[in-house]
């Protein structure tokens, strides 16, 4: 298995993935905040993102309401960006009680779920056919949302790249958010068992 390499010049990073076949772009992760619309589109311009996939649990915001599910849904479709909805599958706020231990998330349980992993199975399917994705969500700092802490992990498991879209000119890789959001420890132990 031979080491691709590709640099994208705007973004200004190197990725490199241990594949047998020709490297893809990454998949992306943005969150909107208190974005409007329009300084979100410009943002997808810049990065040439084709799809939002929609991880949201609850794909609705009393803070910022044109990115509820329909009013944003449309808008990208007007601006010829597709629009799916993941976060029935891939939310960090699962609806099933089993991937959750005394009240609280158990990511270990959430990422074993046959839910989540039909989702990360959608994400690796549009990855494979070179399509250019952003996992959109509320946060917009990645150490802040489980677009990092779950997918993230998940995907970087798998040999994907998640980088983070800060802004036209900034992003960061999955590892410089889980270095940011460890304090710069690592996420295994000595056996490779997670520790967050």
């Amino acid at each position: 298995m031979s080491i691709a390499v590709i640099f994208i010049p705007f973004i200004g990073v190197e990725f490199k993935h241990k594949i047998g076949k020709i490297l893809i772009a990454p998949i992306y992760s943005i969150g909107y905040g208190l974005r409007s619309v329009e300084d979100f589109m410009a943002l997808l311009r810049a990065y040439s993102i084709e799809y939002i996939a929609d991880v949201r649990s609850n794909p609705y915001s009393k803070w910022n309401p044109d990115f509820c599910r329909e009013p944003i849904s449309a808008f990208l479709q007007q601006q010829g960006v597709g629009y799916v909805y993941l976060g029935d599958m891939i939310g960090g706020i699962p609806k099933d009680d089993s991937c959750y231990t005394e009240g609280k998330l158990d990511v270990q349980k959430a990422k074993n779920h046959q839910a989540f992993k039909g989702g990360i199975d959608r994400l690796l399917n549009a990855h494979e056919k070179e399509l250019s994705v952003a996992l959109m969500c509320g946060e917009v700092e990645p150490h802040q949302c489980h677009r990092s802490k779950l997918i993230g992990e998940v995907l970087s498991e798998k040999g994907v790249s998640l980088v983070h879209i800060i802004n036209e000119r900034q992003q960061k890789t999955q590892a410089q958010v889980m270095l940011e959001l460890t304090k710069g420890k690592s996420t295994t132990d000595l056996f490779g068992n997670p520790t967050i």
